[in-house]
């Protein structure tokens, strides 16, 4: 039986990769949501674990697009740690600083 997760955080992240992104781009990351939402994102995509990050993982979403998440199985939980280009997440940090939402 597959784990199903509850997105908490990384909205924001999601929200400011989307001004960007072609409605494509935009339709095979949600797919990919959905499916780390519902536990089949195992089964169905590429996923990767992140040796720079424990417990985080790189979702290859498509070819030259990736998701990068951390998991909380504890709390069935996920996050959002980077949306966009693989070359980017590169260099990314490894835990981008928290925004205030005031």
């Amino acid at each position: 039986m597959a784990m199903r997760l509850q997105l908490t955080a990384g909205e924001d992240l999601l929200d400011e990769w989307a001004e960007t992104a072609t409605q494509a781009e935009r339709n095979h990351v949600y797919e990919a949501l959905f499916a780390l939402g519902d536990g089949s994102a195992f089964l169905v995509y590429d996923i990767f674990g992140d040796p720079r990050d424990p417990g985080n993982f790189i979702v290859m979403v498509k070819s030259g697009l990736v998701l990068k998440v951390m998991v909380q199985r504890a709390e069935s939980a996920f996050e959002i740690r980077y949306v966009g280009p693989i070359e980017e997440e590169a260099d990314a940090p490894a835990y981008p600083e928290a925004t205030s939402q005031e």
